[in-house]
């Protein structure tokens, strides 16, 4: 089957070009819509006239959906995003696809049939081919699509969290404390600024990363207690929520004080975090919502003649009381409580 995708590559243009030209854009050069056209009539290629015809009219409805219905970092985005269209008349409609691929895709479809005017979304797409499907059916809706926090599309506007950022001010943070035996927990697309803060600094790990992540909570936590004891780290950085919170459940049931038995600094600014006085690597939530808000809001004056953006927001450490500088005269110990 010949698609969008075929057609953009042979023409040296994007996909999104390919679609303009196909809604005679006027802003299109003759010469890359008369060369889209030939190409196109080439290779056979259609696009598909029904989902496009799906657009009709404004509806002032925003689909979201949320792929982590557990992680409270989503839950405030999605609040102050909500508050804040509200004000311009805007309704937010809210979904959940649990992670799940083929339940994402059913939801995209069910929010472009009706006839939303954006869709933000964390793509779940991780094969070419899938990834090839879905943009070939985005394209063609007429809707606007931000991705949020993944960006697997590159012609489509993102907003994300620069968590390898993040990642490094953690681990320099706990290493200007005198840590080095870290124990990063998670993190496979935040493990380069883990490596880039010990590299800046001329230090070696202590011991190779490995992604602790199971395929469950309960192996999760097998994988976390087992790295405890065996490589018996000063600190601690765990760098998702669940991870997060698993990690404290393996300290508490080894009964191991922090920080004066291990440190411990966390992702994302949870308010069990902050009671317990957690030190943590932040993320400027409100600031995200209000840029998100306002690229909808720019639709309504330009609503086909849209080029792609991606914003990455600087995460910043919070620290509280949970990293002890640490020195040869404090060693921590995983074998209990000090006497």
């Amino acid at each position: 089957m010949v698609t969008s995708k075929d057609v953009a590559k042979l023409a040296g243009v994007s996909h999104t070009t390919v679609s303009r030209a196909f809604r005679k854009d006027a802003k299109i050069k003759k010469e890359t819509y008369d060369r889209i056209m030939k190409i196109s009539r080439e290779l056979g290629y259609v696009p598909n006239q029904i989902a496009s015809s799906l657009r009709q009219k404004k509806t002032k409805n925003v689909g979201i959906i949320i792929s982590h219905g557990f992680n409270p970092l989503f839950l405030d985005l999605t609040h102050s995003i909500e508050t804040e269209l509200a004000r311009h008349g805007y309704r937010l409609l809210l979904s959940f696809d649990d992670g799940d691929l083929q339940q994402q895709q059913n939801i995209l479809q069910s929010l472009a049939s009706a006839q939303v005017d954006v869709i933000l979304f964390t793509p779940l797409a991780k094969s070419e081919e899938d990834l090839e499907q879905l943009h070939t059916w985005m394209v063609h809706t007429g809707i606007h699509f931000i991705q949020l926090i993944g960006d697997p599309f590159e012609d489509i506007t993102s907003f994300k969290f620069d968590d390898e950022q993040g990642a490094y001010l953690g681990t320099r943070h706990l290493l200007s404390k005198g840590h080095r035996n870290i124990l990063l927990i998670g993190g496979v697309n935040r493990v380069n600024g883990y490596l880039r803060a010990y590299e800046q600094l001329q230090y070696t790990p202590a011991f190779p990363y490995r992604d602790l992540t199971g395929s469950n909570d309960a192996e999760s936590y097998s994988n976390i207690k087992a790295a405890l004891l065996a490589q018996k780290p000063t600190a601690v950085f765990p760098v998702s929520t669940s991870l997060s919170y698993l990690t404290y459940e393996v300290i508490a049931e080894l009964k191991l004080r922090i920080p004066e038995d291990i440190s411990f600094l966390a992702f994302d600014d949870e308010r069990w975090l902050q009671l317990l006085r957690i030190s943590v690597i932040g993320h400027p939530t409100q600031a995200l919502a209000s840029s998100i808000v306002r690229e909808i809001l720019s639709y309504e004056e330009n609503s086909e003649e849209v080029y792609p953006s991606s914003t990455s927001f600087k995460p910043f450490l919070l620290e509280r009381s949970s990293v002890r500088a640490f020195n040869e005269e404090t060693k921590s110990s995983l074998t209990g409580p000090a006497s």
